[in-house]
């Protein structure tokens, strides 16, 4: 059994696969720069939660956007599992992902990892979004390579700011109203969120093809995809496990698997 983790702005998302096979994911909730003493509680609480023993675990990943939370994290991993995990990094000769931005440094590793799922499983050209704390498209060549990367307020952020400075009641299930003109205030701020930004991503995606001199294929991940992603009206693969299962990859070709 392997497993895959991913610290994000969030939680900790966690894939499970065994023989190749993805077979479930969970989150950890947590807080950000905590010691390695925390975070393992929080792991050892999650795998007893889905039923995975510790010594079952053979080798495990981590992926991390969050740096004061990385350490901590991979300590923890290392302590749980009795082994050393695999950190995921910007190695192009092992993600297969040649990075065309001013400063490649600046990319996530969460984005290449999903980009990696990409260029292996899918078409391209093609536009990858991450639909996150913060909401990501990013441009991939014939090639795999990423050209650049747009990045968005994610949805429940762009609420929760909404909420914050006018006080207005919001639902969080981000479920789509009947139409798009609303006639109360659930309705029109639930219409501006999830028809606004599906007006918003076919936008991008147009803006990005053009820019691209390209159609692109659009392939989806990220808790807000779901919602948005069916809306728009560009053709568009969701995959949730998009990030998790390019940190696998990464994973089997660093061990040589």
């Amino acid at each position: 059994m392997i497993l895959c983790f991913d610290i994000g702005n969030t939680d900790i998302d966690v894939g499970v696969f065994e023989n190749d096979m993805h077979i479930k994911d969970f989150h950890i909730p947590y807080q950000k720069e905590q010691s390695c003493w925390t975070y393992l509680g929080g792991i050892l609480k999650g795998l007893k939660a889905n039923d995975i023993k510790p010594e079952d675990v053979k080798g495990s990943i981590l992926c991390s956007v969050v740096s004061n939370s990385t350490q901590g994290v991979y300590e923890a991993m290392e302590i749980a599992f009795s082994h050393k995990p695999v950190l995921f990094e910007n190695k192009p000769e092992i993600t297969g992902i040649e990075i065309l931005t001013d400063n490649p440094d600046e990319v996530g590793l969460d984005i290449i990892a999903g980009c990696m799922t990409v260029k292996e499983k899918y078409s391209l050209p093609a536009i990858a979004v991450d639909m996150g704390t913060g909401t990501t498209l990013t441009a991939m060549d014939k090639d795999g390579r990423i050209l650049g990367v747009s990045i968005v307020p994610g949805i429940l952020v762009a609420l929760e700011a909404l909420v914050a400075r006018t006080g207005l009641p919001a639902d969080e299930s981000l479920a789509a109203p009947a139409k798009v003109i609303g006639t109360n205030t659930a309705d029109s701020i639930a219409s501006g969120v999830v028809f606004g930004n599906a007006f918003m991503m076919d936008g991008m995606i147009s803006a990005f093809e053009k820019e691209m001199g390209t159609q692109c294929n659009v392939y989806c991940t990220g808790g807000g995809s779901k919602y948005v992603m069916p809306l728009c009206q560009h053709p568009n693969i969701i995959n949730e496990d998009l990030l998790l299962e390019g940190l696998y990859l990464y994973y089997k070709r660093i061990k040589g698997l």
